[in-house]
């Protein structure tokens, strides 16, 4: 435990409790002031910053803003607060006067919202119009951009690749575009950043230009920018802090308590309590909501005016308390935070939702739940500096099928596609082709009306179907598959908006979901399912510390039952049987290896429990490793000593890929959670060897197996992948 000192009265409730404090830390403030006169600008654009009272750049704007006139691409990394936009707008302003346009991408029109009038203020300064161009845009605004007279826009992704692929005046715009910005890198992981890989290559097809981006967070910047946008960057940081801030991790039986506690104990300050799904997120606002907070939930999908109304509550301290997903770890401004408390996610990614508070100079807290019913968790309370190591990373799969079928289509649409681009598409192209979706006519791939038809089905935040939910023959939202399938089968529970529902039937043909509303309590239901794999084909391989390959893969969901459990206990209180099994079939990206095989021991299913063990640990070491994404992950594992490792999306993420490159650290974490581990049961226990996720209610399981194979792996003990075998649906027991 790292030693308490000097803590303030407001950090006595935190330390008078039960739980065990694994992490306490004091940050203080430190800063490099701005010293960086502005005479190596031209004359104008130090005008544009002396208007906004800036006279001096700090050391890394100064770098980033010089790289960027000389026409390089930079990626940018530095907290919120310290000039971000300052560092990427001088340069993009700079360069449109020249002539050409330029473009802002925001993640989310909120965060544009925030932006929009500094941007505006710096373009006008100098004859320019910024425009804010997304969804909530006037007509006036969007008249601007369309017919030419807007010089710099504001915008997100969605509306870019819709009036890409739609609107022939915004492509015409599009063709004098000489500089892109790229705001808060670090959300363009997964499905919005495979997306984005293809948008900007769309981009590129109608203009050249450079590209600066921009992240609070980000251990991989520069690699990271150079996979998603296929160009090479230079990468500028700078770290700054402007308060004292205490750091400091609880280690407890139960997150919703604890959380519930620390919030009663502090209802007089202002706090961001952040989830890492909708899941958790609707939960601890229910349990709070319960014990007489007056809290409130943001999260993506919720209507504009919902999320808006939230922040401004907050703001001017209607309420204190809002539960958030990643959603306000964005520089959206809510005012004064006292506390921001966390799920567990990787260090870096804490320090963004940390800058979240004392962001007016007062003294703040972060307090990290780390549960004890959890292995990375556990991990963490062995091993408190190995936190500090443990960054977030930005991942993304370049090569999502399904994503490019839509993208490479919307190309077509956009301009048709010559034999001379098409040539890297060409797999893609056959199959729209055979599909009716493109036609090749005189060199060239033309969209049919089906294609054109099926495009309007596209989103650019997900992949795959939607499941939409109906209470009472009202829709009330809806679940991306395959997701849905473990959340809305027949029994089971879900929070949504604050209520709780029972799902009663999941048709996956109409993809609907008949849900009752039901009364309060405490009970939440886990699926039980079986998965079965099938490798479609190998892109990758490795020998060292395992023969794994990365591979596209058909994985079958099987789901035949669930268990229903109080949400607040560790005992399961029944298993129930659903009448017919909900079965559903999608493409992903994953890891398949051959783990060498235990020991002998004389213990019942020993293999099947020691590789199915393995597997459940490795999942969650990518909580370290990659920058959380456990929960966004699925796993396999057969008695004959194969192990798949998958991205729970329709498509593949990028997650297991960075796992793949990282394989020798997540077995060396491995070792360490099942050597460290003072249960001493032959199956483990949720500190080591138990899965939230399981879909055998963790069954079988051999920590003794799974830690002998880990350590053989370590010494350099290999055993051949024949991954062949699993070119076709084979005859195999698989334990998810």
């Amino acid at each position: 435990m790292l030693r308490k000192v000097g803590y303030r009265k407001m950090l006595e409730p935190i330390f008078n409790c039960e739980d065990e404090i694994v992490m306490y830390r004091i940050f203080s403030p430190f800063r490099e002031y701005p010293t960086k006169p502005l005479d190596f600008l031209p004359h104008k654009l130090s005008e544009v910053l002396k208007s906004r009272e800036i006279t001096k750049l700090y050391e890394f704007q100064k770098k980033a803003i010089e790289l960027l006139m000389k026409g390089k691409n930079v990626v940018i990394t530095a907290p919120t607060g310290f000039g971000k936009t300052e560092a990427f707008a001088i340069p993009l302003i700079e360069k449109v006067l020249r002539g050409g346009k330029g473009i802002i991408f925001y993640p989310t029109k909120a965060l544009a919202r925030d932006q929009e009038l500094k941007i505006k203020e710096y373009s006008a300064s100098v004859g320019l119009k910024a425009v804010r161009f997304d969804g909530d845009s006037d007509s006036t605004s969007r008249k601007l951009v369309l017919g030419g007279k807007a010089d710099i826009i504001l915008t997100n992704p969605d509306m870019v690749d819709y009036h890409l692929r739609y609107t022939p005046a915004f492509r015409h715009f599009c063709r004098d575009v000489v500089f892109v910005a790229v705001d808060e890198l670090h959300t363009y992981t997964g499905v919005l950043g495979s997306n984005m890989h293809y948008l900007m290559k769309r981009l590129s097809r109608f203009a050249d230009f450079q590209v600066a981006c921009a992240s609070a967070t980000l251990s991989n910047a520069k690699e990271f920018a150079e996979e998603l946008f296929d160009r090479e960057f230079i990468h500028v940081s700078g770290e700054h802090r402007k308060a004292t801030l205490y750091l400091i991790a609880r280690y407890t039986p139960s997150m919703y308590s604890t959380i519930r506690d620390i919030v009663m104990a502090l209802r007089n300050r202002k706090i961001i309590v952040f989830g890492n799904s909708y899941r958790s997120v609707e939960t601890i606002n229910l349990v709070l909501r319960r014990s007489g907070i007056k809290s409130a939930i943001h999260k993506s999908g919720l209507p504009k005016d919902v999320r808006r109304g939230v922040e401004e509550r907050f703001r001017n301290g209607e309420i204190n308390v809002v539960v958030a997903t990643p959603t306000l770890e964005l520089g959206i401004d809510v005012g004064d935070v006292d506390v921001v408390i966390s799920e567990l996610v990787p260090y870096s990614q804490m320090q963004q939702r940390m800058g979240r508070a004392g962001r007016k100079g007062q003294e703040s807290v972060g307090i990290i739940v780390l549960r004890e019913e959890d292995s990375i968790s556990t991990y963490y309370k062995n091993n408190p500096e190995e936190y500090f190591r443990d960054e977030a990373s930005g991942y993304v799969e370049r090569k999502n099928e399904e994503i490019m079928k839509y993208q490479i289509l919307s190309m077509c649409i956009e301009r048709p596609l010559k034999d001379d681009e098409a040539e890297e598409y060409i797999q893609t192209l056959n199959e729209l082709e055979s599909r009716g979706l493109v036609i090749k006519r005189g060199g060239m791939y033309l969209p049919t009306a089906l294609g054109l038809e099926f495009a309007k089905s596209f989103s650019m935040r997900g992949i795959g179907d939607s499941v939409k939910m109906y209470c009472d023959g009202k829709l009330i939202g809806e679940r991306t598959l395959p997701i849905a399938v473990k959340e809305l089968f027949p029994g089971s529970i879900i929070i949504h908006n604050g209520v709780r529902y029972r799902s009663q039937e999941l048709d996956l043909r109409k993809l609907r979901a008949e849900l009752v509303s039901i009364g309060d309590g405490n009970e939440i239901t886990d699926p039980l399912y079986t998965t079965i794999p099938r490798v479609v084909d190998v892109e990758a391989e490795i020998f060292e510390p395992v023969n794994a390959c990365y591979c596209t893969l058909e994985i079958t969901i099987i789901l035949h039952g669930y268990i229903e459990r109080n949400v607040f206990e560790k005992e399961r209180k029944s298993i129930r049987h659903l009448d017919e099994p909900v079965s559903y079939t999608f493409r992903t990206k994953g890891v398949i290896f051959s783990a060498p095989f235990p020991n002998p021991e004389d213990y019942e299913d020993y293999y099947a429990g020691s590789f199915h063990a393995l597997e459940h640990v490795l999942i969650e070491t990518t909580d370290a490793i990659t920058g959380g994404g456990s929960r966004e992950m699925g796993g396999i594992s057969v008695p004959e000593g194969d192990i798949f490792i998958y991205d729970a999306t329709a498509g593949g993420s990028g997650l297991s890929k960075l796992l793949f490159k990282r394989l020798n650290r997540a077995f060396k974490i491995a070792q360490s959670i099942l050597k460290g581990c003072e249960c001493n049961r032959v199956d483990g226990c949720p500190r080591c060897t138990y899965s939230y996720q399981c879909g055998n209610n963790n069954q079988p399981l051999n920590r003794i197996g799974a830690l002998n194979i880990a350590e053989k792996v370590l010494r350099g003990e290999i055993r051949r992948t024949d991954w062949k075998k699993y070119s076709e649906v084979a005859e195999f027991r698989y334990f998810p």
